[in-house]
Order: structure tokens, then sequence, then C-alpha cells
């Protein structure tokens, strides 16, 4: 059975007041959920970025960076509510461990991908 890719989320600057990184930060979080491997929720945020990087033009990449930097500040909010939840597991829950640990390993990727695309702007 092949397996069915999702393109990389491509989230549309939001109205006034609305945060354009909400879907693609809701997108990462179900890839986390799953979860995938560090590798892969990494290649999601590195299309993410270059679509974006694409659209924004020269002018458009203070507003863009400003944007990574406040989804890595997500992320890391998420790394650090995972890293909670994996602490508070039974030990004996090996397989809730593994599952949160994965969880936790794969918005570790995502955050550290996140900061290395504001490196490049």
């Amino acid at each position: 059975m092949a397996a069915s890719r999702r393109p990389a989320a491509t989230p549309a600057p939001g109205p006034a007041g609305t945060p354009a990184g909400a879907p693609a930060l809701r997108r990462l979080a179900e890839l986390a959920h799953k979860p995938v491997p560090p590798d892969r929720i990494r290649r999601e945020v590195e299309g993410m970025v270059r679509q974006w990087r694409e659209g924004a033009g020269e002018g458009g990449r203070m507003a863009l960076r400003e944007q990574l930097s406040d989804m890595q500040a997500e992320l890391s909010a998420g790394v650090e509510a995972a890293q909670e939840q994996v602490d508070d597991l039974e030990r004996e829950d090996l397989a809730g461990r593994r599952h949160a640990t994965s969880a936790m390993l794969a918005l570790q990727a995502a955050r550290d991908a996140m900061a290395a695309a504001q490196v490049g702007l």
C-alpha cells in the first residue's frame, strides 16, 4: 500500500489580527502527533519556508523573518509542553513514552529548522 503524501502547507496571509502562520503550525502539530521522523518534519518546514520566501519578494523578507521568529517561539513552547508530557508519563507506559518522545523530537526538529530558515533570510 502506497503512503499518501500531502503537499507542504502554504498558508496565505491572514486577515488583520489573524496569525498567518497558524495553518502551518497546525500542519506541523498534526505531523508531530502522528508522529513522523524528525527528518520528515524538517523537510516539511524547509518546503514551507521555501514557498513563503518565493512569494515574499525582497520587500517582504523582514515580515517573513518576524513571522518565522513568532512560529519558532510557538514551536519552542510546544517542545517544552511535550517534554513535560514525557516527564509526566509513568515509566511503565513504554508505548506512551515512545510516542510522546517521538512527538517531542519531531517538534524539536521543526523548531530547529525554523531557526535555520531565519538565518538564511
